[in-house]
């Protein structure tokens, strides 16, 4: 009987899916009159929108010739993916706007300007819509209506799309993940049949390790818009800046069975930061969407699940620029058509949402113009007038030397049009020192005032206990980089030269030109871009030492971990060298001849205590199991930052796989029940090295491979009663979204080569507590006694973290297993725990046999 229903089930879905209306435009756009001259979407593509998936080359094709056939359109393009796909804006306005575009983009920065914007008329502005879609790459409907919309604005034959263009700025960047709706639609359109199958289970709605989310390193880029880490953030962020928009539409879908959510979120999860004004606008254009998608009689929600709290999505990062961030939320089809609990859920009909909600959209934006303009205004008025509250008049930052990560981070100021200055006299605050030409003074006194507190924020108290996101990111701190805040009586106007321009971030390693008497060259250890090098040298066949003891020579002190390259039997000479070094892109690598092997202090240049480095041949582990995000920043960090591309080999292959041309091996968080412990046992056993991160520590302790023990939270003490309405926000609590800890480091250890200061922060995104080893040397890094630097922990796990293990190493034979209990790469933007992961892949072999917690 059992067969015979599923029998019946699997013939009459089908069928039931096939009697659906067929979409047309009809179906998703206004029945007004359209330029018959202008191909609709169908006659381009050859199938209605929702039919099939488009493909982004599709797409891009079809917004181009309507570029070339209207003159309400221009084209930009802002940037090539990973994938060296276009990334594209079109501006859409009155013709007469567009012979404008230039002046109107000039009067949004004058409206954000508080010293001059009081003579502006908001009236006498256009407003500016920036439309966005699809950042997950398989949340497809978003991309998909973005045509539709495309060709009605350009199309559409109306006095009221006249009046909306006249008025309206709309920048619509028809996907923001190229790279991710490519791999999607290739996925998707694969698995269709004629007679379309909704079954949950069908291969359609299952895409395989990674799936289409994110772009080609595996990243969220909905995560990245304050970080600009990828060429995508990099892009729309200078769009974003260049405009400042009065809303972004940020176009998502979610879980099946859900319907359909417009912001505003969960009022108790807004970030302080925000001000109220922001949301209530948000709420007075989401009477918009409301009236639009009950017209349709669309289920849809508010207030719920989504939150406004990290300024790094879509939605929120407008918040802190003047602008209304809106996130729409779509139940998602994941395919052409799936059974939901709320029916059958089409593509065509989550794509007709998406448009609803891109029309109810611009309505508001047209009818609130003034209004819009008049908080864009007032939000950086009130903004420098806060400021001026502040009694942190100045946020100074500065390395020792002038690092890689400093010169990021500088780079990602200028990206948001942060005002910063270096320093050119020393300045002493809260117990710091800042050196003139390696620190920088940002002014709290700005028009992105806010922005700049967001950047700096250490908060560890809040209003709600749940976050959809993480709940600290302090970028100095992430950097890697000193900081502090200081009065304004504390900065003479004498001490800082002119603002900084992004041009002047260029810098070239100084390699000095040998001469006959150059004995080798020795490269100092503190430097984020020393593995790069160490990748170049190992590629080109030449041999490098390091120091594991400190040596004087030349008058310079080269602390532990510092590069040695003798120019004994070596495959290149002296000159051949110095052209590799110079040219290996280590930007921050500082680089001394030696002209005699005898030291005055430490071990001489031939002593055993300089070390000759194995190159590291690198295994990362992916497929089903691994976390994808964390799988992609071990890519992402191996690859663009240091050149040392790794092989990349699912968990059901590993088994099968040779391992003995390889010598390191990545497990990045994640539960790896595909791969046969035993042959990585073999492979550490005999001389590899194994480094983990996060959950997979506890996939090596079951299956034998470590003898770690963990900190486990006590079972909660009996308080009575409690509601059961609060039952999800109780369990929730106890997760930790994301925080960052002072850490301690053993400077002399293999694995924290490379860094000065002895405390360091470090993110730490899971409940993955760590004992210290039995064995004092095999603990490099442990959470300090008060550790929490910023962001929300349960008090249940707070007791858990001090002295708690954030490096241990371990080991099996002649191997070592170096184990992480966080992410030292989190989202590409964590540089100031980079080199420790670094080192444990390229120096992790060199740890003693009896500094290793064996099992």
């Amino acid at each position: 009987m059992q067969f015979f229903r599923s029998f019946v089930l699997c013939c009459l879905l089908p069928l039931a899916v096939q009697a659906q209306e067929k979409p047309n435009l009809r179906y998703y756009l206004p029945n007004v009159q359209y330029r018959l001259d202008f191909p609709t979407p169908a006659q381009y593509l050859g199938f209605e929108i929702g039919e099939w998936h488009a493909s982004h080359d599709q797409l891009v094709g079809y917004l181009r010739e309507l570029d070339r056939l209207s003159d309400r359109i221009t084209i930009q393009e802002y940037g090539r993916s990973h994938e060296q796909r276009p990334m594209l804006c079109l501006t859409v306005t009155a013709p007469e706007n567009q012979a404008r575009l230039a002046d109107i983009r000039q009067s949004r920065r004058l409206l954000a300007d508080p010293t001059r914007s009081a003579a502006l008329d908001a009236n006498a502005l256009p407003a500016v819509a920036y439309m966005g879609y699809s950042i997950h790459g398989n949340e497809a409907s978003g991309s998909n209506a973005a045509l539709l919309l495309a060709y009605y604005l350009a199309a559409a034959q109306t006095p009221q799309v006249d009046s909306l263009l006249k008025h309206v700025v709309i920048l619509l960047d028809p996907s923001f993940n190229p790279d991710g709706m490519q791999r999607f639609s290739s996925w998707v359109n694969s698995r269709r049949s004629q007679a379309l199958m909704p079954d949950p289970g069908h291969d359609e709605f299952n895409e395989p390790w990674p799936g289409g989310r994110t772009n080609h390193y595996w990243f969220d880029l909905n995560r990245d818009w304050l970080v600009a880490q990828q060429p995508e953030s990099v892009g729309r962020v200078a769009i974003f800046q260049d405009w400042l928009p009065n809303t972004l539409t940020d176009h998502h879908e979610m879980g099946s069975n859900s319907t359909f959510f417009f912001q505003p979120g969960v009022p108790s999860r807004v970030n302080p930061l925000t001000p109220a004004r922001n949301q209530a606008l948000t709420a007075k254009i989401a009477q918009y969407h409301a009236r639009f998608l009950s017209e349709k009689k669309v289920l849809f929600y508010s207030e719920e699940n989504f939150d406004d709290f990290y300024y790094g999505k879509g939605s929120t990062y407008p918040d802190v620029n003047g602008c209304v961030g809106i996130l729409f939320e779509q139940a998602s089809s994941r395919g052409s058509a799936q059974e939901t609990e709320n029916g059958l859920l089409t593509f065509p009909y989550t794509i007709r949402n998406q448009v609803i909600t891109s029309l109810s959209t611009l309505q508001a934006v047209s009818d609130l113009r003034v209004e819009l303009n008049t908080y864009l205004r007032d939000f950086y008025q009130s903004a420098l007038d806060e400021a001026r509250q502040d009694a942190a008049g100045w946020y100074l930052f500065g390395d020792t030397s002038e690092t890689r990560p400093t010169r990021e981070f500088l780079r990602l100021l200028a990206r948001h049009r942060i005002e910063v200055r270096p320093v050119l006299q020393d300045i002493s605050a809260n117990g710091q020192r800042f050196v003139r030409g390696q620190a920088w003074a940002i002014p709290a006194e700005q028009p992105a005032y806010r922005l700049v507190k967001a950047i700096f924020q250490r908060e560890t108290t809040f209003a709600d206990s749940i976050f959809y996101d993480i709940s600290a990111w302090t970028l100095p701190d992430a950097f890697g980089l000193p900081w502090t805040t200081a009065e304004r009586r504390a900065v003479p106007a004498t001490a800082l030269g002119p603002a900084l321009a992004a041009s002047d971030l260029r810098v070239l390693p100084e390699v000095p030109a040998p001469g006959p008497d150059t004995y080798a060259f020795a490269v100092e250890s503190e430097a984020y871009d020393l593995p790069r090098l160490l990748a170049a040298l190992h590629r080109a066949s030449i041999r490098v030492k390091a120091a594991t003891r400190a040596f004087v020579a030349e008058g310079q002190r080269f602390a532990v971990g510092s590069l040695l390259i003798p120019l004994e039997k070596q495959p290149q000479d002296a000159a051949g060298i110095q052209r590799l070094i110079q040219n290996c892109g280590a930007s921050d690598i500082r680089v001394h001849l030696l002209r005699n092997g005898l030291t005055p202090e430490g071990p001489d240049l031939g002593s055993n205590n300089m070390v000759t480095l194995r190159a590291p041949k690198v295994i990362l582990v992916t497929g089903r199991g691994a976390n994808a995000a964390d799988a992609g920043e071990v890519w992402h960090l191996l690859d663009t930052r240091y050149g040392l591309s790794p092989l990349q080999v699912d968990a059901s292959r590993l088994g099968n796989l040779n391992l003995s041309k390889y010598n390191v091996v990545v497990l990045a968080d994640g539960n790896f029940n595909g791969i046969p412990s035993e042959k990585l046992r073999s492979f550490v056993s005999e001389g590899g090295t194994l480094v983990a991160t996060g959950s997979s520590l506890r996939w090596l302790k079951n299956n034998g491979l470590l003898g770690l023990e963990f900190r486990n939270m006590a079972p909660e003490a009996k308080s009575g009663r409690r509601p059961y309405s609060e039952l999800s926000d109780d369990r929730g609590a106890l997760g930790m979204p994301g925080a960052i800890f002072e850490v301690e480091l053993d400077l002399s250890n293999p694995v924290c080569y490379g860094y000065a200061r002895p405390r360091i922060p470090m993110f730490q995104g899971d409940t993955i507590f760590v004992e210290t080893a039995q064995n004092p040397y095999a603990t490099p890094a442990v959470f300090s006694a008060k550790p929490l630097l910023a962001g929300y922990v349960h008090e249940r796990q707070r007791k858990l973290l001090p002295g708690a293990a954030a490096i241990v190493v371990g080991g099996l034979g002649r191997g070592r297993i170096i184990c992480f209990s966080g992410n030292p790469n989190f989202r590409a933007f964590w540089y100031g725990t980079n080199r420790l992961f670094a080192n444990a892949v390229f120096f992790g072999n060199l740890i003693s046999d009896g500094a290793v917690e064996r099992k």
